[in-house]
């Protein structure tokens, strides 16, 4: 899932584990810059600072032109 900030005033500072390979700064540091970051699972405590990010899938609409009567 992808995840980011919630409020930029409002970074994380702890030392959370979003991945299963265990905790890694870097993760840390790309949601405190303001960046998505794709992530294997979140603590429940962290949701206070992040949200999910949610794919909008884009619909298009083709209108047809009506048959002109000659």
């Amino acid at each position: 899932m992808k995840i980011k900030l919630k409020d930029k005033d409002n970074p994380i500072t702890q030392m959370w584990c979003f991945n299963s390979n265990g905790y890694n700064s870097d993760i840390i540091n790309k949601i405190n810059s303001g960046k998505q970051v794709e992530v294997e699972k979140v603590p429940k405590p962290a949701w206070e600072y992040i949200e999910e990010v949610k794919i909008v899938k884009e619909v298009k609409i083709i209108k047809k032109k009506p048959k002109e009567n000659k």
